[in-house]
């Protein structure tokens, strides 16, 4: 297993983790953020294995957002990581 494949499958597993926790006590942010964001590592190994640049998972990222009602907790996450 390569350093990104821990990396990815370590992340992986946390969001499921804070998402099975969350659901249990209730956290709907909690919930739905670790719903979003817990397939964007494999989704990166992926990518990279490819050899892409990563606006699939980007793309992939917004379309889910959109999908649960979180496009403005994304679009302020990212444009606050700059």
């Amino acid at each position: 297993m390569t350093d990104l494949d821990q990396i990815c499958t370590i992340l992986y597993r946390a969001f499921i983790e804070i998402r099975v926790d969350a659901y249990e006590k209730n956290n709907n942010v909690a919930f739905w953020l670790a719903d979003l964001l817990h397939n964007i590592p494999c989704a990166i190994k992926t990518e990279a294995a490819a050899g892409g640049d990563f606006s699939r998972v980007l793309s992939e990222l917004h379309r889910r957002a959109e999908e649960r009602g979180l496009t403005s907790w994304v679009n302020n996450a990212l444009s606050n990581g700059r």
